[in-house]
């Protein structure tokens, strides 16, 4: 056998890899060991859908619940790919507004998937905004930061209130919306995310925020503790 001065190993015949080679490859290895370590983890489990339905109570207060298809709904491809649940009800009661739901959840908050606000979905079904401001929810256990929109319903005014909540934050905003995401994201999180939305038809003269508040006071008193505190809360 020949020993030929100046050839090693890595460029003996028959092996392609030369030391620059062998310099990129490790480089990508490292730089894939990075993002594994760095990459988002995810924070929350989906729900099987009947146990998020099972959670949703048949009464509420003085108000008793039955499926309905006159809620305001995102474009159903939009429901399919933002929402792995997503329950609506109607709540009736003698001498009482009546009171349309919507609750929808995704295990997580990433990229494109987001949960959609009443700002898009209402305009999107042929119902304007007529205002949207901030507002403050004093629940029991906590108080947060919802909104308070009054939506043209053709004729008709809707008053709604609702919150989203994305990991721990209640984000009053799209724009605070996306950042709460990027954020959680950067710090290697991926958030989940809740929509809860109440609303009721109303005549000009008689507003309806003190039944709404009062029934989403009596709502969280009667959902499962678990479902209130990691889905709603």
């Amino acid at each position: 056998m020949s020993n030929q001065p100046g050839r090693s190993a890595l460029t003996a015949p028959g092996l392609k890899m030369d030391r620059r080679s062998l310099i990129v490859g490790a480089g990508l290895a490292a730089a894939g060991g990075i993002y594994y370590a760095r990459a988002p983890v995810r924070l929350a489990m989906p729900v099987k859908q009947e146990n998020f339905t099972a959670a949703i109570p048949e009464k509420v207060g003085q108000w008793t619940s039955r499926k309905s298809q006159e809620v305001v709904l995102p474009p159903q491809d939009d429901s399919n790919a933002l929402y792995e649940n997503l329950e609506t009800r109607i709540y009736e009661g003698a001498g009482l507004p009546t009171i349309m739901l919507l609750i929808a959840f995704s295990s997580k908050q990433q990229n494109d998937i987001h949960v959609h606000r009443p700002e898009v979905c209402y305009p999107a079904a042929g119902f304007p905004i007529l205002w949207s401001r901030p507002a403050e929810i004093s629940l029991a256990s906590k108080s947060l930061t919802g909104r308070e929109l009054l939506a043209d319903r053709g004729g008709l005014r809707e008053r709604i209130f609702y919150w989203v909540r994305v990991g721990h934050a209640f984000p009053i905003s799209w724009f605070q919306q996306r950042l709460t995401m990027a954020v959680q994201n950067l710090q290697g999180t991926v958030p989940d995310g809740a929509l809860f939305r109440v609303s009721a038809i109303e005549e000009p003269d008689n507003p309806t925020s003190g039944a709404i508040m009062d029934f989403i006071e009596a709502f969280l008193a009667e959902v499962p503790p678990a479902f209130r505190d990691a889905i709603l809360l």
